[in-house]
């Protein structure tokens, strides 16, 4: 008989009877923490680009899309297996929650298989899907070892969503910290002491994401509760992969869909210049350390959410979206004020590199940014409403309102402005902050809505 451990089955009464603000603190905020610094390290490594050149930057910026496009595979699984493992731990179904567990891993590393295969094919696809020439000369070879990141990241992810639902998010914030760091060091050492190129960039995150997936593999295989993995538990059978599908495939198309609308802005915002794909790109970043705040009380969010909904508490459920929402609604507030301080001081560093300080640069980024900050804010309410329905299982949903800021919003409205008025490259900006005004306002309805009909339906 499948059983949970001590830690796990105080944590899930925790969740379903203690003090609701507190569990959410205690399992949001260590990733909450972690995003942010995360985008503290993703700055810190764009900077290190930087240092080799502004054509450094954008190369990277501009394949990041396609590296987040092949993410979206693994990020939609763990996401799906997340939700089936949130709920079936809710209701207090063990044998299914280690069934949930082992066919996910499986499906996950099957997946990377096939992310694996296609690495040699790596030129073709950048050029099949009309990538600048200068940019496959530049970056082809580190897109292909990014690509095998992705393939062992995958696996991580996974584990990843294993241990959120646990609610050892403290955990994770230690295992995320070490492989930052192992990745900034061997980047630090393979630009300025090596004098080393993008590729070097690519294969310090390689051989971080590999250590750190080394060690969930090890985690999973040395536990035998119900949090571990057993290979008698796999279940292929079309219904159990199918349910995980289904639960899965809209957080990949949403995941997909926005590394692609990222990468339409990108091609768009080619037409003023290599430079402002590298600006947009360092300025999304910089919006990051507002939104990454917001993006620990998502994750941290569906779990709960889908712990509480599993175990047909509706009335804690909705009790929780609130708190999130509040939450979301005061990081996003503290953090667009402290930029209106920050912008000018953050772009200048990137400004610099060994080729001399460039202030067209440094100006096109503020610019850029100083239109972006103005839907940070209104974007928050997305967060807290993508855990609300995502955890009650409703993928579907944030699907279509992420398509709608993606793709609907975004790209057309910087296509008008670039086209049809003189306002240059700021309305790239200006674009996204339209996009995220739209997606925070409509999850915002969506949630609302939903909570009545489930209201009424009880």
């Amino acid at each position: 008989m499948v059983s949970l451990n001590k830690s796990d089955e105080n944590f899930r009464n925790e969740v379903l009877s203690g003090n609701l603000v507190r569990v959410i603190f205690k399992v949001c905020f260590p990733l909450a923490l972690f995003e942010i610094m995360q985008h503290f390290f993703n700055i810190a490594d764009t900077l290190m680009a930087s240092h080799i050149s502004s054509d450094a930057v954008s190369t990277i910026v501009y394949l990041v899309q396609f590296t987040n496009f092949i993410s979206a595979l693994g990020a939609g699984l763990s996401v799906g297996g997340g939700i089936l493992m949130a709920q079936s731990y809710g209701k207090g179904d063990y044998d299914e929650l280690k069934r949930n567990l082992s066919t996910m891993i499986t499906v996950v590393l099957l997946s990377s298989l096939v992310i694996f295969s296609l690495i040699p094919f790596s030129s073709t696809i950048l050029r099949v899907t009309g990538t600048p020439e200068e940019f496959i000369s530049y970056g082809s070879k580190y897109f292909s070892i990014c690509m095998a990141t992705q393939g062992i990241r995958f696996f991580f992810l996974a584990f990843i969503a294993i241990e959120k639902t646990r609610g050892k998010t403290k955990s994770l914030f230690v295992l995320n910290l070490i492989q930052v760091l192992i990745k900034l060091s061997l980047t630090f050492i393979f630009v300025y002491i090596l004098d080393g190129t993008i590729i070097h960039i690519a294969i310090a995150s390689l051989i971080s994401v590999l250590l750190v997936s080394l060690y969930g593999l090890f985690v999973l295989l040395r536990a035998k509760d119900a949090f571990s993995f057993s290979f008698r538990k796999i279940s292929l059978k079309g219904n159990m992969v199918l349910r995980l599908f289904k639960l899965s495939f809209p957080s990949m198309a949403e995941k997909m869909l926005f590394a692609y609308g990222k990468g339409s802005v990108n091609k768009l915002a080619a037409d003023f210049g290599t430079d402002a794909v590298g600006a947009a790109g360092i300025s999304n970043n910089m919006s990051s350390l507002i939104t990454g705040w917001n993006c620990g009380i998502q994750d941290g969010g569906v779990a709960l959410e889908g712990q509480l909904y599993g175990s047909g508490d509706l009335k804690r459920t909705i009790k929780c979206y609130r708190y999130l929402q509040l939450g979301a609604i005061l990081v996003g507030a503290i953090g667009s004020f402290a930029f209106l301080f920050l912008t000018e001081t953050i772009a200048h560093f990137f400004a610099l590199s060994k080729g001399g300080y460039n202030p067209a640069f440094e100006e096109m980024i503020i610019q850029i940014f100083s239109f972006e900050l103005i839907g940070c804010f209104i974007l928050s309410l997305s967060y807290s409403g993508t855990a609300f329905l995502l955890g009650s299982g409703r993928p579907k949903i944030t699907l279509v309102i992420n398509i709608f800021r993606s793709i609907i919003l975004r790209i057309p409205a910087l296509y008008f402005l670039k086209n049809f008025t003189s306002m240059g490259f700021p309305a790239i900006g200006l674009a996204t902050a339209f996009s995220n005004i739209g997606a925070g306002i409509i999850s915002l309805i969506v949630c609302e809505y939903f909570i009545y009909k489930e209201k009424k339906l009880r």
